[in-house]
């Protein structure tokens, strides 16, 4: 769930949303990188309002197959994920919102990654994802 966009806000917060272990968390070194701060840029903890540890991707609607989910054109539904990678992987959670609130659901969806791969994305009721299987 991201953070709030206002009121108080701890590093406790921060931290407890990018899963950081809390022994000597410093704002710059530990926590900036979450906040797109480059080496050596101040980092407040204003920073940090309404960022979530979701990674937000495109991809195509819900499918019944994979294949159904291969002939999408082009995928225009946004999704997020909770893995640590920027392209969602199998064991990922995919929600259809940035509040990770509620879970995609079972079905097929399109993935086109930066390198323009094509990919059906198979996720459970739960909405993690199952299966990824190169779109041919």
């Amino acid at each position: 769930m991201p953070l709030p966009g206002s009121g108080q806000l701890s590093i406790s917060d921060i931290a407890t949303e990018f899963s950081v272990t809390l022994s000597n968390v410093a704002l710059n070194a530990t926590l900036g990188t979450y906040a797109s701060k480059s080496a050596g840029a101040t980092t407040a903890i204003s920073d940090f309002y309404g960022l979530s540890a979701l990674t937000e991707y495109v991809g195509g609607s819900l499918e019944a197959s994979g294949k159904s989910a291969c002939e999408i054109e082009e995928p225009e539904e946004t999704y997020y994920h909770n893995g640590s990678g920027t392209d969602p992987a199998v064991g990922d959670t995919v929600y259809t919102n940035s509040s990770g609130t509620t879970t995609l659901g079972a079905g097929h969806h399109l993935y086109v990654d930066a390198s323009e791969n094509r990919d059906s994305i198979q996720t459970n009721s739960s909405g993690v994802i199952t299966g990824i299987t190169a779109c041919r």
